[in-house]
């Protein structure tokens, strides 16, 4: 499939399913939220013809409430994980998001939480948050890099293992890779890409101390790039 076919089938899939997926929105209560977006993420990805590889499925969590954490290289990245991940969990999102009319009523509805890394007291509030939301047994997908990263990984921020460590929940890395390929930032056109998402192990934090929690960072983000370095081998 060419660049050019592959923009029209993501343009007619966006036409498809966006207007389904903003009605649906205000009709579904609260608590299908989340389930409904991964259902509009599946229908996407499928209508693409980019449905992503998952690998790794023995360590997903079942009912166990953990911390995913995953690369973060396009603004695809959560549509993908959202048709690959099952099971609810909510994630973390900057406020620019937040603010985008229909993603913004989707976020504060399906209750993810949202944080403005330029602001100390946000970042703060938004601790305190993951921490009741782990506490309540809700897992949460967060992107630890903060950003998108252009050539390689960024260094991982320290509050989500805080608060993983804190809540005595297992860190479950997830490597992403396709997604800056398939959008690159300085391209015109999407580009048709392999998709792969790989669940890694779960990292247990039980008797770990918050003084851990740059080590527990480190393993996390060694444990996504070697991954990610083995599926470009």
């Amino acid at each position: 499939m060419n660049a050019l076919l592959f923009s029209v089938r993501v343009g007619l899939a966006l036409v498809l399913t966006v207007p389904i997926l903003a009605f649906l929105t205000v009709a579904v209560p609260s608590t299908r939220m989340h389930h409904l977006t991964q259902r509009w993420a599946r229908w996407m990805v499928t209508l693409c013809g980019c449905r992503p590889h998952v690998i790794g499925h023995e360590h997903l969590p079942g009912d166990r409430t953990v911390v995913f954490t995953a690369n973060h290289a396009s603004f695809f990245d959560s549509v993908v994980l959202l048709a690959a991940l099952p099971g609810p969990y909510r994630f973390v999102v900057n406020h620019q998001a937040a603010a985008r009319p229909l993603l913004g009523t989707i976020i504060r509805k399906a209750g993810h939480l949202v944080v403005d890394r330029r602001s100390l007291r946000s970042r703060a509030a938004c601790a305190r948050a993951i921490e009741r939301t782990l506490a309540s047994g809700h897992s949460l997908l967060l992107f630890p890099e903060g950003t998108r990263g252009r050539d390689g990984l960024l260094t991982f921020r320290l509050g989500g293992f805080r608060a993983a460590i804190r809540a005595s929940r297992a860190v479950v890395p997830v490597a992403l890779s396709g997604t800056q390929r398939m959008f690159p930032r300085d391209a015109r056109l999407p580009q048709p890409t392999p998709l792969t998402v790989q669940v890694l192990p779960p990292v247990r934090t039980a008797g770990c101390e918050l003084r851990q929690a740059a080590g527990l960072r480190d393993e996390v983000q060694a444990a996504i790039a070697g991954a990610l370095a083995a599926g470009r081998a």
